[in-house]
This record gives C-alpha cells, sequence and structure tokens, in this order.
C-alpha cells in the first residue's frame, strides 16, 4: 500500500521568528514579504551592470521606497553626477528632467553672455540637452564690455548699482533675459530702475543653444546621505547584514535612514582620485568604490567616486571593536562596457 506524506504543521515561536528578518537599517524585524524590492549597491539610474551588485531580503520595502522618494530622487536629477547621465549614456536626452531650483549653479564661461545664468533641459528640436536662461538682469559697468548679471531676486537697488560703477544711463547698459518684458519692467521699477526696451537688449525666454559653462554645486546632507548608502551598501554585500547589523554601524545607517548626524563627519570630500595611477586630467570612465581598514585598524572607511569625478569617503564605522575580519575590497564599475571588475592592490 503506497505510503503518502502529510504536511506537518509547526506551530510556536521559535517557527515564526525563523521567517523574520531583520533590516540593516530601520533595525525592525520583519516577515519575508517586506522584502520584496532590491536595493542596489549603485542605484540603477547610474548604470545597469552585468552580474550587478544587488541586496535581496535584507532592505525591506519600507527603507527601499523611502530611499528612492527621499535621497536618489535628488541624487540622481540635481547633482552633476546625475545631470551627466545622458553624456555617458545611462540616460536618453528625452527622459531628462532639468531642474530649474537646482543644487547647481550654470554660467556662461565664454561669449557675449558670458556669466549669465543657465539651465540644462531637454530640446525635442536637436533631440539633445540645451542650455536656457534663468529669469536674470545684466548691468554694465563703465568702461567695460561685459555684463554682471544678477538672479530676479538678488537684483541690487540702483544707488547700489550706482555707487559700483554700474552704467544705467548709456544705450544698451541693461541686459536681460529668461524674462517676459513686463514681468522684467515690474522687477526693475521696484528697484527704481527704469528700463527701455528700445535702448537696451532683451533676449526671449525660449532661447536656447550650447556654450561652455561652469558649474558650482551644493552638496547637501540628502547627497551625503545617498552617498553613504552607496558605501553601507556595499560593505553589506560584501561581509553580509549579521556583520552590519552591530551597534558599531549605527552612526551610518542612522544617518542614511534618519539624517541623523554624528559628533564626527560621516561624509567628506577628497580633493584626489581614488586610483593612484590617475590625476585631474587622465580618468577612467565609470564608477569606483573600495571600503578598507583605516591604517591603525581602527574604523571602517569606505571611497565612493560616480563617473569618477567627486571622491567621497564614508566613515562606515567608526573605532570598530568586533571581529577585525578581511573586508579589504574595490571595483570599478565600467560605464561603457557595463562590466564591474575588481581592483587589484599592489
Amino acid at each position: 500500500m503506497p505510503m503518502h506524506k502529510r504536511p506537518i504543521m509547526c506551530v510556536g515561536k521559535n517557527w515564526a521568528e525563523d521567517f523574520m528578518i531583520k533590516c540593516i537599517y530601520c533595525l525592525e524585524n520583519k516577515p519575508e514579504s517586506s522584502y520584496k524590492n532590491t536595493e542596489h549597491v549603485i542605484p540603477e539610474a547610474f548604470g545597469r551592470f552585468k552580474n550587478n551588485f544587488t541586496l535581496n531580503k535584507i532592505v525591506c520595502n519600507d527603507c527601499n521606497q523611502y530611499f528612492g522618494d527621499n535621497l536618489e530622487l535628488d541624487f540622481a536629477r540635481d547633482t552633476f553626477e546625475g545631470q551627466s547621465r545622458v553624456e555617458f549614456n545611462i540616460k536618453k536626452p528625452e527622459d531628462f528632467k532639468s531642474c530649474k531650483e537646482s543644487r547647481l549653479i550654470i554660467r556662461i564661461a565664454e561669449g557675449p553672455l558670458k556669466g549669465a545664468y543657465v539651465y540644462r533641459e531637454y530640446s525635442p528640436d536637436t533631440n539633445q540637452i540645451a542650455l536656457k536662461p534663468v529669469p536674470q538682469v545684466g548691468f554694465k559697468k563703465h568702461g567695460l564690455d561685459e555684463y554682471e548679471y544678477y538672479l530676479l531676486n538678488e537684483i541690487p537697488d540702483k544707488k547700489n548699482l550706482e555707487e559700483n560703477n554700474f552704467d544705467l544711463t548709456h544705450v544698451h547698459a541693461i541686459r536681460a533675459f529668461g524674462i517676459e518684458e513686463n514681468e522684467l519692467e515690474k522687477k526693475l521699477s521696484e528697484k527704481d530702475i527704469i528700463f527701455n526696451l528700445k535702448g537696451e537688449e532683451y533676449l526671449s525666454p525660449n532661447k536656447t543653444g550650447s556654450a561652455l559653462c561652469e558649474i558650482e554645486g551644493t552638496i547637501d546632507r540628502k547627497i551625503f546621505r545617498a552617498i553613504a548608502k552607496i558605501g553601507f551598501n556595499y560593505l553589506t554585500y560584501w561581509q553580509g547584514a549579521d556583520f552590519v547589523h552591530q551597534e558599531a554601524f549605527d552612526s551610518i545607517r542612522r544617518y542614511v535612514r534618519y539624517g541623523e548626524t554624528a559628533s564626527y563627519p560621516l561624509v567628506r570630500v577628497l580633493e584626489k582620485p581614488i586610483l593612484a595611477d590617475e590625476d585631474d586630467e587622465r580618468r577612467r570612465l565609470g564608477h569606483l568604490i573600495t571600503v578598507n581598514w583605516t591604517a591603525d585598524k581602527s574604523s571602517i572607511v569606505a571611497q565612493i567616486s560616480l563617473f569618477n569625478w567627486i571622491t567621497y569617503t564614508v566613515s562606515v564605522s567608526r573605532e570598530y571593536f568586533g571581529e577585525h575580519r578581511n573586508i579589504k575590497k574595490g571595483h570599478f564599475f565600467n560605464t561603457v562596457s557595463k562590466e564591474i571588475v575588481e581592483l587589484e592592490t599592489r
């Protein structure tokens, strides 16, 4: 007579706990169903790579969703690295999202509009990213041909301009663009400045083009937190969730998840490339991540450079007293071939 196996149902506290997973960020024990989303070491917005580094059933859906909505969106759209994705063929031009109120200040560096403020926006006419003017006004000083530009909320009053040798009476002494004429006249009249369209230069708000530009940017806490997450994820990928569940990593996890600061800088910017054989003019095309002990073996530090541009250091753990295992790792994410290559040390 054939035997039939019946499933055995186990009921009890220990059985239930076996199916609970502790998130590395919120440290909450949640059921396996709360871990459906995949967390990427480097956000997908910065490229999809062969045999990509991902964390599965390690970061809960709630934390993953929070990062996507609150950290990675700004990081991908409103940083130099994020806006460079089109140039590196990570993002299609038509998918580019512009930020008029941005962390980045872009100014034209050459030509008749030198010094003018612009922002980047997709142009369907050329299927490329074009420069468009930010609303602004330019004033010319006596004896000079170049203009000094001011955003609308920064326009000095007439007395201040005159005291600083600006010419408000000569033909073409004022130049404005990126703003409608009636709004311009209103803004200048508030500063006791008369704008005469016949005698001044007014450029259409719809003017587009391209030019050599200078870019200044603000790297705020939100961007630092997005960078710190990459470093923490990278260490987790290689050492596992149990390792980073330790209290020694609470400072970095709470900084990333909740924005809580520590008594020391958790993320810093370095003025040098990660790779020893590179300099300011010679850089490999791709992303770099490393993690290692500090020289005194007391702390763990990661280095991150997206598109091998700005180098960030992340203090993943300070004054670590746990197991001193070999954690030294480094990888290059080739944005052309989409391959991930392990770095060799000498």
